[in-house]
């Protein structure tokens, strides 16, 4: 029979009736001095040893029907060779751990994911891209949301507002989801299958991009045209037109021709030597100059007035992006021509008029050809290679 009743307990702990008092069932009351608190303990045996439990202290939201209740669960356990307190500890973590995945929102996470990966990034567009799509798209739908509680369904919220009618962005987002996704799980924030993966999983429910976005090539002159264009481009004067003819003449992205420095031309052997660090590619490059390419360098080095090649005309600082692009504007071609599209026509005009490997053209073009294998056993000369593109002017 129970000993305890809410009168006695209250008498106990006002007279200060230290010591435990026994309700049966293995529950007690405990008041310690000198205080005269009162908590609840349960005495089990388990193993050969007879230890104590303390389950919380004796207040309104601890009642003694509340302790016989707990004791029960207690001796269930102990039924199961479960000791209490290694449940209570186990639980514990348990909520410790699940408090913090559910700190791990998905934003919180992402903007790890960039401050750990930017570094890597070398063009600045793709630096200011990933923030921002995520910021436009990602965030006001599941931004808040833990990354364990992610689903396909949180994906699809995200993707098909814009699939159809902004399907590069959308694409690129889906890409940048699965990435950050994919980074916490190696972290052990979230478990499964990526949710935003696109083989064998979105491509089921959502339609391929090219179906619902056709890719438009840039704008090019075509290689029959390009012998008129570089006459006109000759006439103009300005940094723009003098980097806009050496970009076509050796194929360079905008990129490394805007960060080309003196230091990197071999002038004795008539080599443009491209960092590792300029090239989409992330390795180094090496660039045959014709005697034309040549004719522009040494025609910059009596203008320059710093380090970079094509530098701005006043300051010597790196020209804008766009400096070429306003070359082509202002000769009227605007809408019909890019400067990224040159290499379009230089790939054209080596594939039709030369004999050289579709292989080898790719290569000089600096777009990745081999396997990690093959590039592994790859000579270094080869992939320096370039074509003879003097034949165009």
């Amino acid at each position: 029979m129970p000993k305890l009743t809410i009168k006695k307990i209250e008498s106990l702990i006002k007279r200060k009736q230290f010591g435990r008092h026994p309700d049966g069932n293995q529950l007690y009351l405990n008041i310690r001095e000198p205080e005269g608190t009162a908590s609840w303990v349960f005495r089990f045996t388990l193993n050969g040893k007879r230890p104590w439990h303390g389950f919380g202290s004796h207040d309104s939201n601890h009642s003694l029907q509340w302790a016989r209740e707990q004791v029960l669960e207690f001796k269930a356990l102990v039924k199961k060779g479960i000791d209490p307190r290694d449940h209570k500890r186990d639980e514990q973590e348990s909520a410790k751990q699940a408090n913090n995945l559910n700190n791990n929102t998905f934003q919180k996470v992402a903007q790890s994911y960039i401050d750990e990966n930017q570094s890597s990034w070398r063009s600045e567009v793709t630096k200011k891209q990933w923030p921002n799509s995520l910021r436009d798209y990602v965030y006001p739908v599941m931004g808040s949301k833990p990354v364990h509680l992610i689903t396909i369904h949180d994906v699809l919220s995200v993707l098909r507002p814009i699939w159809t009618d902004k399907t590069t962005t959308a694409t690129r987002v889906r890409s940048r989801i699965e990435n950050i996704l994919d980074y916490s799980t190696t972290l052990g924030m979230r478990e499964g299958n990526n949710p935003a993966v696109w083989r064998g999983n979105l491509n089921t429910v959502l339609p391929a991009p090219t179906k619902v976005h056709k890719v438009k090539p840039h704008s090019a002159v075509s290689y029959t045209e390009l012998h008129g264009f570089l006459m006109e481009l000759g006439m103009r004067k300005g940094v723009g037109a003098r980097a806009l003819e050496f970009t076509i003449l050796t194929g360079s992205r905008t990129r490394p021709l805007l960060l080309a420095k003196w230091d990197d031309i071999d002038f004795d052997n008539a080599i443009w030597n491209c960092p590792e660090d300029n090239m989409k590619s992330g390795k180094f490059f090496r660039i045959p100059l014709s005697e034309f390419a040549m004719k522009i360098i040494n025609s910059q080095k009596k203008h320059s007035k710093g380090e970079y090649i094509f530098g701005h005309e006043q300051t010597g600082k790196m020209s804008s992006n766009n400096c070429m692009l306003y070359t082509i504007y202002r000769m009227g071609y605007q809408g019909k021509v890019t400067t990224h599209g040159m290499r379009s026509t230089m790939r054209d005009w080596a594939g039709e008029t030369t004999k050289y490997s579709e292989r080898i053209v790719e290569v000089c073009l600096d777009h990745t050809v081999n396997t990690a294998a093959e590039s592994a056993y790859q000579p270094v000369s080869y992939t320096h290679l370039t074509l003879p593109t003097s034949d165009l002017v």
